[in-house]
């Protein structure tokens, strides 16, 4: 457990003193979460109306089914191209903190696609089986559960043990996911079924981590958009002070989002050297 400790504390000071890591930390943050917490604050949520009617409105279109085949290729064209920038910036870092002389040619982009995507495509079997199974009480957290709540929590609340399964399957993935970037995948499989009281706390440290630091990020946006965002609707942009509002918002938005870098600069160290020693700078 000290030895444990002591890596995560030691690829905290790499990532906190290596500030050529904390860019592609930066992408595959943003890549991953980072974009949708920025849409959660400056666009508007939809409701449980607004999701209700949209699908009354395709199922109800002429187009029918095409326009869903047409709405799932943007989302699976979405998710490719944010596996494309998670994998770059995976690649970047891990070039950023290996030894060539010791681990050879680093993995390459295709590679790191691969492993994302077959611990992401896990991730997202698991849950659609869940939700599958769990039908009814999405449903009746959805509709009968007390109103006053958002529809998340309601939903939340009423499929608590999926949700619960969905973060175990998620620790694991993420495992799988971090060993495969850095082995061979079957090496990486064996390392997981070995090692699993050490990178399974670990993946779920990290993932809490990061989440912790996306939660965080969204909070202070908001705090900083909500003043702006009714000076917009009021139509106050002509007044000096809005500009500099907004630059302020830009600025700390910024300034987060290379914040969340370097927690996914400390993680892929972590990660790093929890397989074999850090190089020293």
């Amino acid at each position: 457990m000290r030895d444990w400790l002591r890596g995560g504390l030691a690829a905290a000071q790499v990532a906190a003193g290596r500030a050529e890591l904390w860019v592609p930390g930066a992408i595959v943050s943003f890549a991953f979460a980072g974009w949708v917490v920025f849409l959660a604050v400056v666009a508007t949520i939809p409701d449980e109306g607004d999701v209700l009617y949209l699908g009354v409105r395709l199922a109800a279109s002429p187009w029918w089914p095409w326009n869903l085949v047409v709405l799932a290729t943007a989302v699976l064209s979405g998710f490719g191209t944010m596996l494309l920038a998670i994998a770059f910036g995976e690649v970047a870092l891990l070039m950023g903190l290996s030894d060539r002389e010791r681990d050879g040619v680093p993995v390459r982009v295709p590679r790191a696609m691969a492993a994302l995507g077959v611990a992401g495509g896990a991730v997202v079997a698991v849950s659609a089986v869940l939700v599958w199974l769990a039908a009814p009480l999405f449903l009746e957290a959805f509709t009968q559960s007390d109103r006053t709540l958002p529809y998340v929590l309601r939903v939340a609340s009423g499929a608590w043990p999926a949700l619960i399964a969905v973060a175990a399957a998620a620790a694991v993935a993420q495992a799988f996911g971090a060993l495969a970037l850095r082995q061979p995948w079957r090496v990486a499989l064996t390392t997981l079924r070995r090692r699993a009281h050490r990178v399974l706390p670990q993946a779920a440290l990290t993932m809490a981590a990061f989440i912790g630091g996306q939660v965080l990020t969204l909070l202070v946006l908001r705090a900083v958009w909500e003043p702006l965002s009714e000076r917009l609707a009021e139509g106050r942009l002509a007044e000096p002070s809005t500009p500099i509002l907004l630059l302020g918002f830009v600025w700390i938005w910024l300034v987060l989002v290379m914040l969340a870098g370097v927690v996914q600069a400390w993680i892929s160290a972590w990660w790093t050297t929890e397989l074999n020693p850090l190089p020293a700078r």
